[in-house]
């Protein structure tokens, strides 16, 4: 028998904070989760170091609504470090319906297209 293995965004949890912080050569980022707990990391390609916040803040919210599969509101504040900010999500829409289940046969058996 086949497992049925869910997305990767349909396990995670509820996004409520994004981290966003500059480094020499990119901005990164970090999008906390709850009911599961959980943190997904990384660094945006794009737009540059250089970049403006907010321009940045978009890209970042971008990412984190790729991840979730779903749409964000975010209040954004800058932390007490430099080049460090936090957003609150404010609202998270409803995660996407999960997919019909395909069939899975197992070897040696006729797909349905064979019956």
């Amino acid at each position: 028998m086949a497992s049925k293995r869910q997305p990767y965004w349909r396990t995670t949890g509820t996004p409520t904070t994004l981290v966003l912080y500059r480094t020499v050569d990119r901005w990164r980022y970090a999008i906390y989760f709850t009911e599961p707990s959980g943190i997904a990391d990384g660094a945006l390609n794009d737009p540059a170091s250089s970049s403006e916040p907010g321009i940045t803040q978009a890209a970042c919210l971008k990412k984190a609504e790729e991840l979730t599969h779903r749409r964000l509101e975010v209040v954004w504040r800058e932390s007490d470090q430099p080049d460090w900010w936090t957003g609150t999500v404010t609202s998270a829409g409803p995660r996407p319906p999960a997919q019909p289940s395909q069939r899975v046969t197992q070897p040696g058996q006729p797909s349905r297209s064979e019956h």
